[in-house]
Formats: C-alpha cells, sequence, structure tokens
C-alpha cells in the first residue's frame, strides 16, 4: 500500500496542495526533500542541544557580541536584548526577554526539547517608547545573493494580540545586509542595508502583515523615498488573492477551518485565524533575491504561511543606483525584535511570549517550494484595492523603528 507522499507526488498533485494536505490534517512537514539546483542548507537550528540561556543570565548588557567575549548560544553571534524585569534584575517572578531552557518543554515544538521564546513586557517610558528587546543574530559571513529562511511560531495564551486589537506592534524577524563595521542593530546608524523586517500587529483593521522595506547599499539609501514603498500593512484576507504560485489564492483557512482567509473582511481576521489557538505551531518562511545591478527593480521578496505563498513581489530595488555601483549581500538574518508594547501600567509587570523552533536556512529556494508561473504584482509594495464591504485600507506609510 502506497503512504501518501507517494500518493500525491506520483498522481502529479502540486507540492503546495501537498503541503496544504498535511498542515490542514495535522501532519508536521519538515524540510527534507530534494533541492533546486545549488540550493544547500547552511544553517539550522532546534535548540533541542542549546545549554540553557536567557538574555540576563550571564550580563545585563543590551549588545552581546561573541566578538566581546560574551556568552551567547552555541552557533549564534549577537544578541540585542532589553529586559526592565528578570530574576538578574531582582523580578524573580519575571522572565528574561529571550529564554532558552530545559524547563520551557511546553513552549517547544511538539512539546519537549527546548525553543527561543521571547518574553513582550507592557512598559511605558510614557512616550511611544519601543521597549523589550531580544534580537538574536545569526551572521552569515560567506554573503548571499539569495536566501530562504524558515522557522516554526507559536504565541502564549495570554498573547495580547490574540483577543486584542491596538496600535501595538512587535519585530519578529529580519534578514539584511552589514558593512561588518559599526553597529549591527541600528540601521539608521549607516551600517546596514538592505534589510527586510517582518512586524506583529493586529489593529482595528484586523491582524496585519506588515513588512518593512530598507534599501541599500548599507544604509547610503536605507529608507526608500520614491523608489519603493518604505513600511506597508497587507491583510491576512483580500491581499492574499492571487499570491499562490500560478495566481491562485493561497490555501488558507480561518481558526474553523473552513472559512477561506481570502472571503473574509480584513477586519474581522483574528490572530487566531492565521496562527492558530494557543499550542499550535505555524511555519512561516520568506525568500529574498537582490536585484541584478543597482537601481534595477527586479529583485525579489517572497513569504509563505504554512506552505501557502502570501506574498510575491519581483519588483523591489534592494539595491539603488549609487555613483560606485556598489553591491551588497545578504549576511544576517534575526529571529524577535524590539517591542512598542505599553497596554497595561508598569506596576503590572505583564508580560506574553512567542516561541521559535525548527529555523532552516538555505542559500536558495527549497526543492518543496515551488518556482515559476508566478503572480501578478500589485505595485511598488502596494496593497489591492479593499472590497466595498471591508473597513477603509489602513494607511501604508507606517512608523517602524
Amino acid at each position: 500500500m502506497r503512504d501518501l507522499n507517494t500518493i500525491l507526488i506520483s498522481e502529479g498533485m502540486g507540492m503546495n496542495l501537498y503541503r496544504s494536505l498535511l498542515v490542514r490534517f495535522g501532519i508536521a512537514f519538515f524540510f527534507c526533500g530534494p533541492l533546486t539546483a545549488g540550493a544547500e542548507v547552511i544553517f539550522q537550528e532546534d535548540f533541542d542541544s542549546q545549554s540553557d540561556f536567557t538574555s540576563t543570565m550571564h550580563t545585563l548588557e543590551k549588545a552581546q557580541r561573541v566578538t566581546t567575549g560574551h556568552i551567547l548560544p552555541e552557533g549564534w553571534n549577537a544578541l540585542y536584548q532589553g529586559t526592565q524585569w528578570s530574576p538578574e534584575t531582582g523580578y524573580p517572578d519575571n522572565h528574561a526577554s529571550l529564554e532558552i531552557l530545559a524547563r520551557n518543554a511546553d513552549k517547544a515544538y511538539g512539546g519537549q526539547g527546548k525553543s527561543a521564546v521571547m518574553w513582550r513586557e507592557s512598559y511605558s517610558l510614557g512616550w511611544r517608547n519601543w521597549a523589550s528587546d531580544s534580537q538574536l543574530m545569526k551572521y552569515l559571513e560567506a554573503g548571499y545573493d539569495e536566501l530562504y529562511v524558515e522557522f516554526d511560531i507559536s504565541f502564549s495564551e495570554n498573547f495580547y494580540g490574540r483577543n486584542n486589537a491596538s496600535n501595538y506592534a512587535s519585530k519578529l524577524f529580519r534578514i539584511g545586509s552589514w558593512t561588518g563595521e559599526g553597529s549591527e542593530f541600528n540601521g539608521a546608524a549607516g551600517e546596514l542595508g538592505p534589510v527586510v523586517i517582518w512586524d506583529y500587529k493586529r489593529d482595528a483593521y484586523g491582524l496585519r502583515n506588515v513588512i518593512s522595506f530598507r534599501g541599500g547599499p548599507y544604509g547610503e539609501y536605507y529608507y526608500f523615498k520614491d523608489q519603493y514603498a518604505t513600511d506597508v500593512s497587507w491583510s491576512f484576507s483580500s491581499d492574499l488573492r492571487g499570491m499562490a504560485v500560478g495566481g491562485g489564492d493561497p490555501e488558507l483557512y480561518a481558526v474553523d477551518g473552513e472559512t477561506p482567509l481570502v472571503s473574509m473582511k480584513a477586519s474581522s481576521v483574528t490572530h487566531d485565524d492565521v496562527f492558530g489557538p494557543p499550542g499550535k505551531w505555524t511555519k512561516v518562511a520568506f525568500y529574498v533575491k537582490l536585484n541584478s545591478q543597482p537601481g534595477i527593480a527586479d529583485g525579489v521578496f517572497r513569504q509563505w504561511i504554512n506552505g501557502e505563498r502570501i506574498v510575491n513581489k519581483e519588483n523591489v530595488p534592494w539595491i539603488l543606483a549609487n555613483d560606485q555601483n556598489k553591491m551588497a549581500k545578504w549576511n544576517y538574518f534575526a529571529i524577535g525584535g524590539n517591542d512598542y508594547f505599553q497596554p497595561y501600567d508598569n506596576s503590572v509587570r505583564f508580560e506574553d511570549w512567542y516561541a521559535f523552533d525548527n529555523v532552516v536556512v538555505l542559500n536558495n529556494m527549497p526543492g518543496s517550494v515551488p518556482v515559476g508561473d508566478e503572480a501578478p504584482e500589485t505595485g511598488a509594495g502596494g496593497s489591492v484595492a479593499p472590497s466595498s464591504d471591508m473597513a477603509p485600507a489602513p494607511p501604508s506609510n507606517l512608523s517602524v523603528q
């Protein structure tokens, strides 16, 4: 008797459908198949073999680097952390902004082993400050023209966006290029670019897919002006239309398991519709490819949720025209980030968390992700026009630090 894998592939069913069936029927999908020509795994991490670590365990310093003698998780190079409340700062019942601990097995994929748990603190300085920070960075010293990164992510039962809509946001993930000099954490300092950042936000327009695009080379054109959208806020409903390979709609469904996300009002899409109820893990993937030469708008940005492509942009001018005709390479990625998050008074010391597991990085598109028959563009970083029954489109000129 043939197994599910043999049946689906021998019958000619597309890999997107294959992955969709596995996800919908609760079967874990692991990357283990053949790669496209030239694609190689250049990094992977499931955290299980890491020694126990927290961002305040060894030092309270914000910037921590292996090159400056700091102790970091094996195989990782840098950490920028901001923690108000942890055992090391005098609050034994609270948590450091990053934890990789055996006692957190309930927060790991499959309920065993370890994961990277990012704790958000509701902390205000009296203004719209970005507070708790947990940016764990991996340098990719060779540098690459293209990168594919995937990971599993899960959110705590009390995660604020699960049951609340607000203007708060958190940076979850980024891929970028760094000169190797100065700060790898501060794009405004001029040593970064291009960079792409994925943010979490659920506001009055529903759960949003917030992406920040930053140009290069190395901060020379860090903030796009009229060349490309700097920050966009896409819906998880109408903006998914036509984004699957071949120009179809992604096979993603609301928490009820039956309602296609593309059919929903944007404002009604909740956290659980995209990321599931407490305990659910979601596979997220990103692909970036530099433009062919400075000033040419043929760079690529793609994103997947549970194997379904939800964004396809092939017009990104990652490296803008410059006097010296400089190019750059993708040479780092980071999980976690800082949070604009202050729904409760500081005295409450409220924390929630999200966790990463099963991080895989390739230097090209994996064989499990179909290539070709690309979806049509919707404009330079733009958003599909909303249907008449949807809330008005949110502004795209967001401010993400």
